[in-house]
């Protein structure tokens, strides 16, 4: 039988030494990461941050929290009002004179990679004009659907924009969720049904307090943030490997092509029959709906590009098709739809950058001057007052509201 001599260690103890070896060399890798100059941004690509669970939506806006949040081609200042809305608040109550626009959406809308003030959404907020932003990064049509009943309908808003990024909302409106945040969704039954499930949503309160762990810790570790950034870069060397141009794009992706697959095909009916029960709901509570669309990145480029057009149509995809489609069901509804393609891509034409002129080429979303695009725009259709329009990304003029369609 053995017996514990004095020199030797319990499980306890060995545990004990490994914690204390592992925070040495934390410490030794923090210390390291500074001295080699790596260049520290906190929050970097770190939208969850600014997120917290909620049972009935997934995720939302977490509020009251403000603080950095950047990435290799920004950094910028982030403040999430006490109502949990990105921007100034508004009180509840409505004020005399005063127009009320309430604006659903996803990153894009939030305005992942510029400034507080520099969205589209606080562009338009005016002194006879209350812009009130509901997006939220990661969010669906199905999520926006569920928070204009829940929340935005309660400011009683005389419209509601529903802003659609079509590179991403098809596959959002058709999936679950991840691990950490797993959300609602919306199944289309034959009889044209939309059937909700996964309310309330779940969620580990163990996992979510490592999130906040790792909330506080990322905020200030070099050495996570050092981490972070060399699995990005091979990420980018994988994505570098794989079709990059905007024609084997559309090619390699069905909804775009002659026929989408009988998946996309599904997606295509979910998210139109999503973005028709936004409208109704917001007729419902007497607010005039209005359908943005915002395209991908890669759309802008072919707009202005005949010879890509040309290769498209030869092998039978078509750039624009989430565009028409979702026009042609909304105009049955007789609901205004407002595509910022041909704005931003007349923006990007007479600039020397091509659609990184209104985009990030790597993060692909709208900079500040694509934002002021859809700021300009929305205010011709809408009826606002134009607002100031300051110098964006290098201060060339904003595009025309209407630019010809391309040849």
């Amino acid at each position: 039988m053995r017996t514990r001599g004095t020199g030797t260690l319990g499980w306890r103890g060995r545990v004990g030494l490994i914690a204390f070896g592992v925070l040495v060399g934390a410490l030794a890798g923090e210390a390291a990461a500074r001295l080699v100059g790596f260049e520290f941004r906190p929050h970097m690509r770190n939208r969850v941050y600014f997120a917290e669970p909620d049972a009935l939506l997934g995720w939302r806006n977490r509020p009251g929290l403000a603080g950095p949040y950047g990435g290799d081609e920004f950094v910028t200042w982030v403040t999430i009002n006490p109502d949990g809305q990105r921007g100034p608040s508004h009180p509840r109550a409505r004020v005399a004179g005063k127009r009320r626009i309430a604006v659903l959406g996803d990153s894009q809308t939030w305005g992942d990679g510029v400034a507080d003030g520099e969205t589209f959404v606080a562009l338009l907020d005016r002194d006879d004009t209350e812009m009130l932003s509901f997006a939220t990064p990661g969010w669906g049509t199905d999520q926006q659907l569920l928070e204009l009943d829940n929340e935005a309908a309660r400011y009683a808003p005389d419209v509601v924009v529903l802003a659609t990024f079509v590179g991403n909302d098809l596959a959002d409106n058709a999936n679950r969720g991840s691990f950490q945040y797993p959300k609602p969704y919306f199944t289309l039954e034959d009889d044209g049904r939309l059937v909700l499930h996964g309310v309330p949503v779940p969620f580990s309160r163990p996992l979510h307090a490592l999130i906040e762990v790792y909330r506080v810790v990322m905020r200030d570790s070099a050495l996570l943030n050092a981490l972070a950034e060399t699995v990005n870069l091979q990420r980018g060397a994988a994505d570098a490997d794989a079709p990059a141009t905007a024609e084997t794009s559309a090619v390699h992706r069905s909804i775009y092509q002659r026929e989408p697959s009988a998946e996309d095909a599904r997606r295509f009916a979910l998210t139109s029959r999503l973005l028709v029960e936004v409208a109704r709901h917001a007729r419902a509570i007497g607010a005039q709906p209005v359908v943005l669309l915002i395209p991908e990145l890669w759309q802008i480029e072919v707009y202005n590009d005949r010879a890509q057009r040309d290769r498209l149509r030869a092998v039978g995809a078509d750039f624009r098709r989430p565009q028409r489609v979702f026009r042609d069901v909304l105009r049955g509804e007789g609901v205004a739809v407002v595509d910022a393609l041909p704005a931003l891509a007349r923006a990007a034409r007479h600039s020397p950058a091509g659609g990184a002129s209104v985009y990030y080429p790597e993060w692909r979303h709208l900079n500040a001057r694509g934002h002021d695009v859809v700021a300009r725009l929305l205010a011709a259709r809408l009826g606002i007052r134009r607002h100031p329009g300051r110098a964006a990304s290098g201060g060339a003029a904003a595009a025309p509201p209407n630019p010809p369609p391309p040849p």
